[in-house]
């Protein structure tokens, strides 16, 4: 072995372990930079050369500076980062909706007490006009908290759609930003697996982790060294160096509604369902949310408005009058859900049956030859029954629906039946004598009969203006008694007779009015209904009463909660949802945590690890010198032995 083969030994180490050095040296000073990789030099030994019948080793050499990384840690740490920020942001926003609604002071609760209290002032003292003054404050407070609720709720809505254009912003500039990298890749890396661009990776990996914040991410490595990232359920974001950019626009035509869209030369395509992760998903998630307490709270105020509405209507005021709305109920808005069904006109739809309306909303589609009514928040049809005529509207869940006579194939409609109501609920009466407190018609048992039954207070089946108010008694007779009569005082003339039941009663329905006969009879017990007196209140004392009837969540079998326990069942809801999204909040934290501390294990800088390496190349490095040392000594013994 000649001194130079040692000496290109020598030198190799030399230099190999000066490579080694600068990386140990890279990696200590960048131990606190975020998003920073540790670096390997990975040593290989060169060609050996033949020499006879053996080889002889020629020294050592760096084969590469990688990453110590690992993409699948990676992509745990951006799966953890995406339903931490889920949550979040849902958390947030869930738990501001659920304070709001079960607020002692805030909420609606009280507001519904004091109305009803009012409401009972009236039937306790039905001719008082400071009672009567007393409730129609009362009924402006109810009001003004429905407007004041959803005015609150609007506000969360508006942090919501800010921060939701905030996010959409910053992901459309880390998607711009991976793209440049991906570019900067591909050109420094010329398809060469060795040598990758470390600096550039660590800020591409970076970005894509900072995404991850944003929405759910997945990565797909491509030969040329750039990487693909798709987001929700494979919607591409960034190919190579191209960007699909991400945009924020009405959802289902409701301007106030926003959702996400990916804007493409051909409009813009919806992606908000898809998105389910991410800060971006917890937003999301937050509008709906914020969508059911909405919805929920204007049913509520649909419900209450109508009833007290219809009985206002039932009775007589003051001034002698048929009573007239207590409130100015909303209808429900319907937006162009489609770019062409805009110039068809809307369709007309009024409710029917607020006992049947849900928390739901619906989309009315065309396909060219039918109409399809879906439940936006399950994606259910919803049968419909009818011809969508002026005439023979179509119906279904409480609403009626007069479809447009002009219309195209895809044209597409949404209704939102309740969301508005909460907003636009208002008081209509502004003289107190307007209170119809009194009955059209009053019903009591005669105080001389000697059996049990009694009769129901009148309900009118025909327009108040239209009931006929001519004094009516109604006679039970037989043996055993099982037989009603009905006859006509002023004329003694019989208007209607029929059979009596002493377990069911009797419904008996005559000049516009029905009442209900029950319990044990005898023969010869009397029932008058006539016109009420002075200072009646029956009617007021039926506005009373509305607070104890199921009136909503009717199901099919007849409704089934008053008006409080829809309130109570909606802020429980709410605070369900609202405690699940805590615990999963708390859990991913949990989670990104243990994920962080598992990347950081492997591709942190471990400053101990690194004092250890870089002494064990130092002392390498001079190992190395020594071995060139002497390989000159030899170079120069042999030099002087030739002279």
């Amino acid at each position: 072995m000649t001194g130079t083969d040692i000496l290109g030994i020598g030198t190799s180490a030399l230099l190999s372990y000066q490579q080694a050095l600068q990386t140990t040296s890279n990696n200590i000073s960048n131990a606190n930079t975020p998003g920073y990789v540790r670096e390997r030099a990975d040593f290989a030994t060169r060609p050996d050369t033949p020499n006879g019948d053996y080889y002889l080793g020629n020294g050592v050499q760096v084969s590469g500076v990688q990453r110590i990384v690992s993409q699948f840690v990676n992509a745990q740490v951006a799966n953890a980062t995406a339903a931490n920020n889920q949550y979040q942001a849902y958390s947030q926003y869930a738990n501001q909706v659920d304070n709001l609604l079960g607020s002692q002071s805030a909420g609606l609760q009280p507001a519904l007490q004091s109305f009803y209290n009012a409401v009972q002032g009236v039937a306790n003292v039905p001719a008082s006009i400071p009672a009567r003054q007393e409730l129609l404050s009362q009924g402006g407070v109810l009001a003004g908290r429905f407007n004041t609720l959803y005015q609150q709720f609007n506000q969360i809505g508006g942090q919501i759609n800010a921060q939701l254009n905030n996010d959409v912003s910053n992901i459309n500039s880390l998607a711009t930003q991976i793209a440049n990298l991906n570019t900067q890749v591909m050109a420094a890396s010329n398809n060469n697996p060795v040598g990758q661009p470390n600096s550039l990776l660590d800020k591409r990996d970076a970005a894509i982790n900072q995404l991850a914040k944003y929405v759910s991410v997945n990565t797909v490595p491509q030969s040329d060294g750039s990487i693909n990232v798709t987001i929700g359920t494979g919607q591409a974001l960034v190919v190579g160096s191209s960007v699909t950019r991400l945009g924020v626009a009405p959802a289902n035509g409701d301007p106030n509604r926003p959702g996400l869209v990916f804007v493409t030369p051909n409009g813009h395509v919806p992606v908000s369902t898809v998105v389910t992760s991410g800060e971006l998903g917890g937003l999301l998630q937050s509008q709906k949310l914020l969508t059911a307490a909405e919805n929920g709270l204007g049913r509520i105020a649909i419900g209450i408005g109508t009833q007290f509405n219809t009985l206002q209507k039932q009775g007589i005021d003051l001034n002698g009058q048929v009573g007239t709305d207590f409130f100015k109920v909303p209808q429900p808005q319907v937006f162009s859900a489609s770019s062409n069904a805009s110039g068809s006109g809307l369709p007309t739809v009024s409710i029917t049956d607020p006992s049947q309306l849900t928390a739901d909303n619906y989309r009315l589609s065309y396909n060219g030859s039918a109409w399809t009514l879906t439940n936006t928040t399950n994606g259910q049809n919803v049968s419909m029954s009818g011809s969508g005529t002026t005439t023979n509207p179509y119906t279904a869940g409480g609403l009626s629906i007069v479809v447009p006579t002009t219309v195209s194939a895809g044209d597409s409609y949404t209704i939102e039946p309740t969301t508005y109501a909460a907003r636009d609920l208002a008081l209509n009466l502004t003289d107190p004598r307007q209170i119809a407190a009194a009955s059209v018609v009053a019903s009591a048992a005669n105080q001389a009969n000697v059996g049990t039954a009694t009769i129901s207070q009148p309900t009118l089946t025909t327009a108040a203006g239209s009931v006929n108010t001519t004094p009516v008694t109604i006679t039970i007779s037989g043996n055993p008694p099982n037989t009603w009569t009905a006859i006509s005082p002023a004329s003694n003339t019989t208007l209607s007779s029929g059979s009596y039941s002493q377990t069911s009663g009797a419904t008996i329905a005559l000049n516009g009015w029905s009442v209900d006969l029950s319990g044990g009879a005898k023969a010869g017990d009397s029932f008058d209904v006539t016109p009420p007196g002075p200072g009646d209140n029956g009617n007021a004392l039926q506005m009373a009463a509305s607070q104890q009837q199921n009136l909503l969540e009717n199901g099919g079998n007849g409704p089934t909660a008053t008006f409080g326990a829809a309130y109570s069942q909606l802020v429980a809801k709410i605070g369900t949802e609202t405690q699940t999204a805590q615990t999963s909040a708390q859990t991913n934290q949990a989670l990104l945590k243990q994920a962080t501390s598992l990347q950081q294990s492997l591709s942190g800088v471990n400053l101990d690890q690194e004092a250890a390496n870089l002494l064990k190349y130092q002392q390498a490095y001079q190992a190395s010198a020594k071995v060139i040392a002497t390989a000159n000594s030899l170079f120069q013994t042999l030099l002087q032995a030739v002279q």
